[in-house]
């Protein structure tokens, strides 16, 4: 369309000024004089009362839906929007639309200057005798639908949509001046951007869409004028999207438009004849709002992090309220980083192995090491509101609906009221980092007992079987589930997953330092018991548990704390976008970058990835591995560089399995979501299924991604650096054996109980750890309870021989 052209000279804006005006005092006065006794009226009066009405129309940056789409950026997610509306330009409509909307709302569009004035005159007769007549331009209509927004006050709105003739003159004023300063061109997209087509679809993309499931610009003739019948009467599509309602008034109400295209010459009348003898034909697209309505069920749990991120980031508004308006009315274009075929995938598979109806919850989490992009979070749970059909509640509390199959909690990234799941051997990783920073290398050998007699108290809940007295007091003395009691490394200790081992380790870096390795590898810590209780009493070190996992924490945290060392320690916090693009086509960089901190050196990440490695199996270069893994049986056919751990939370309560390459890292745990406390949430077979699950989706998440592999870990992170040599210790007295010990430079003290040894009881028999340790480093002194001593022992005396 070309631009309307308007020469206007200094006497015919005086001519169309005094006219305005005579016509503006005839319809104030009409609401409440006679016609017949108002054309006496005073022009000039009239000119003056016209023109001190307001000109300057400001025009509001309307709401517009948000869209969010998977990481191809094409598959829709879900839409967010106050009303569902998107602008756009004159060149995405059809032809057929404009000239429809014209011929239904103001065919003479292109001739007057913003104003029917003979319209109104007629119109207010009209309505003087009784019949009710509208007398808007579009040009009107674009002002009453911008004042509207541009309202503050529901007075403002009032006063903006009333029937009065105030309004009428308020309109015509600010139209003039609009057609003086936009082109007809620029009001015609202002108006197709602005009208109300009934059932929450603001402007025509959002009509198009809403009824027929298509663009504007591919809208056929029919369907055109189905839509350009819709802003005077959008009631008329009530109930029709549901399958319900009377479609008869506007089947009529099209049919007119199609006329009235016809006497205006824009259509034939063999095409508004074709067109008319189409059925309504409805063809809706689903309403996804938010993320109950996404496009799959169990993306909603994706969608739900997705908001609650949005909601937390200060770059979109002051607080959570201002944010979540922004994403509702901005119009953005969000590329978000859920891969979709790995969610399907990965939730088919985890529904195969534990079907939705039962109440073990099993789930997924995957992210991007070096960015923290979440890439799937899968669970067999079905994200809805509707729980009338759950299933009973494994606690017992019938006062609130089960979780399953149907829930919105997230089970997979919890919050300050879903505290996760007992988190199991996966904390061992956090004891290892911290030790490796405390100069600890990985060949340092601690004891394997099948009992570890630890310096911890036990707790007031503790099990009489993992408690014992030792000089009346009792301390906590977990145990091994693995056969082999020889002393071991660190990367076997890690690989076999040595409880006993473990808890000696954490005695020689302190729980404090392990508990900060896990906060800035990721986790947090939402339950007021465990280890924040001991915290905020000032006693995180007496909490002896922590290594073994009694704390929960989500799929979610768990996963980004992997990657943090699968990434050479960079941690990243999760994301779940990677570009957001405003309603101008302006991209928000600053919104999709990864925030990320060095949380550990390269050096003591890759040292942890090589004792990982022993967990799966791998003995890679630079890796001194004894025994089986953990999950070594599950990962055999995983042909690329590969670490993990596996874990299991006291009675059962919990499996998990994590395994990572450089560029993938995934999450996989059971748990009873209702009843987190509940033992033996799982049949024992759910141990191998983490494990299996949880190596079948991350070979799912790299199949597409380029190989990488990690270095082996340093000569320092194997050795140590400036280690001192521990003097051997062998069937000595037990203070003399603390000094020889102190007296080397370390920090000796005898260890809680009596041990298993070929010495007689109450001597020295070894030290926890033996060989060498940094100086000034704990080091314990192991006595002996006598209960292999021989008189003439046989071998050499001067081999600790460990504990048993």
């Amino acid at each position: 369309m070309e631009t309307l052209k308007r020469d206007r000279s200094p006497l015919g804006d005086a001519i169309a000024l005094l006219v305005c005006g005579v016509l503006a005092g005839i319809l104030a006065a009409a609401a409440a004089f006679p016609l017949a006794g108002l054309f006496g009226m005073a022009a000039e009066n009239s000119i003056q009362s016209f023109e001190s009405l307001p000109t300057e129309l400001t025009q509001p940056t309307l709401p517009q839906t948000s869209y969010v789409y998977a990481s191809d950026g094409e598959t829709l997610i879900t839409s967010f929007y106050e009303e569902n509306r998107r602008e756009v330009s004159l060149d995405e409509v059809s032809p057929l639309m404009v000239d429809a909307l014209l011929a239904a709302e103001d065919s003479k569009f292109y001739e007057h200057n913003g104003v029917d004035w003979a319209g109104i005159v007629r119109a207010a007769v009209a309505n003087q005798g009784g019949d009710s007549q509208g007398a808007s331009t579009l040009t009107m209509q674009f002002v009453r639908n911008t004042l509207i927004y541009s309202a503050s006050t529901i007075d403002e709105v009032i006063a903006a949509s009333e029937d009065t003739y105030e309004r009428k003159l308020r309109e015509a004023r600010f139209a003039m001046a609009v057609e003086e300063t936009m082109s007809k061109e620029d009001i015609l997209e202002g108006y197709l951007n602005v009208i109300y087509l009934g059932n929450q679809a603001y402007g025509v993309h959002a009509g198009s869409y809403t009824y027929f499931n298509k663009p504007p610009s591919e809208l056929e003739l029919w369907e055109a004028a189905t839509l350009a019948a819709l802003p005077k009467f959008p009631s008329y599509a009530d109930g029709l999207l549901d399958g319900e309602g009377d479609d008869s008034d506007i089947i009529e109400r099209r049919n007119w438009v199609l006329d009235r295209m016809v006497s205006l010459g824009t259509v034939s009348r063999a095409d508004a004849d074709a067109a008319q003898e189409q059925p309504l034909g409805l063809n809706p697209r689903p309403v996804r709002s938010e993320c109950v309505d996404v496009a799959t069920a169990n993306w909603g749990f994706f969608c739900d992090y997705f908001k609650e991120w949005w909601a937390s980031q200060p770059l979109f508004g002051e607080t959570e309220r201002d944010r979540i308006s922004l994403l509702k009315r901005g119009g953005f274009k969000i590329v978000t980083s859920l891969d979709a075929n790995l969610q399907n995938e990965a939730t088919e598979r985890l529904a195969d192995e534990v079907d939705v109806d039962d109440p073990a919850t099993l789930g997924s989490v995957t992210i991007t090491p070096g960015t923290g992009h979440v890439r799937a979070m899968a669970v067999n749970r079905v994200y809805s509101l509707d729980q009338t059909d759950n299933g009973p509640r494994t606690d017992g509390d019938d006062s609130k609906p089960s979780n399953y199959p149907n829930t919105t909690i997230p089970l997979l990234s919890g919050n300050s009221e879903v505290t996760g799941y007992p988190a199991g051997s996966t904390f061992k990783m956090f004891t290892l980092l911290a030790a490796l920073e405390e100069g600890w290398p990985l060949r340092t050998t601690l004891p394997n007992p099948a009992q570890y007699i630890s310096n911890y108290p036990a707790g007031e809940d503790a099990d009489s079987d993992v408690s014992c007295n030792v000089g009346g007091e009792t301390v906590w003395c977990p145990k091994n589930s693995i056969s082999s009691s020889a002393p071991l490394n660190l990367w076997s200790l890690f690989g076999r997953s040595s409880n006993t081992g473990f808890v000696a380790l954490q005695e020689l870096v302190g729980t404090e330092k392990a508990y900060d390795a896990a906060k800035r590898a990721g986790i947090s810590f939402y339950s007021p018991g465990g280890v924040v209780a001991a915290e905020e009493a000032g006693n995180v070190n007496g909490y002896g548990s922590f290594t073994l996992g009694m704390d929960p924490t989500t799929p979610m945290d768990m996963a980004e704390a992997y990657a943090t060392v699968a990434a050479g320690g960079l941690h990243c916090n999760p994301l779940p976008v990677m570009q957001v693009i405003d309603s101008d086509g302006k991209d928000w960089p600053e919104a999709a970058a990864p925030q990320c901190d060095q949380a550990f050196s390269e050096e003591v990440a890759n040292a942890a990835v090589s004792a990982g490695r022993c967990v799966v199996g791998q003995n890679a270069e630079g890796t001194q591995c004894s025994g089986n893994g953990t999950a070594a049986a599950y990962t055999d056919g995983f042909d690329r560089p590969l670490f993990g751990k596996t874990g299991t939370a006291d009675s059962d309560r919990s499996y998990w399995f994590i395994g990572s390459t450089p560029n993938a890292t995934t999450a996989t745990f059971v748990g009873d979501t209702d009843a987190t406390f509940r033992a033996e949430v799982a049949s024992e077979s759910l141990k191998g299924s983490v494990k299996e699950v949880g190596v079948w989706i991350l070979e799912k998440a790299v199949k597409d991604l380029e190989e990488e592999g990690w270095p082996k870990p340093s000569g320092d992170m194997i050795n140590g650096d400036n280690l001192t040599s521990i003097p051997s210790i062998g069937c000595m007295d037990a203070d003399e054996a603390r000094s020889r010990v102190a007296n080397a430079g370390f920090d000796a003290s005898i260890a809680s109980g009596r041990f298993d040894s070929e010495c007689k009881e109450g001597e020295a028999f070894g030290t926890s750890p033996s060989g060498s340790a940094p100086e000034g480093a704990p080091v314990y002194i192991l006595v002996s309870n006598g209960s292999d001593f021989e008189d003439e022992p046989e071998g050499d005396e001067s081999t600790p021989p460990g504990r048993d």
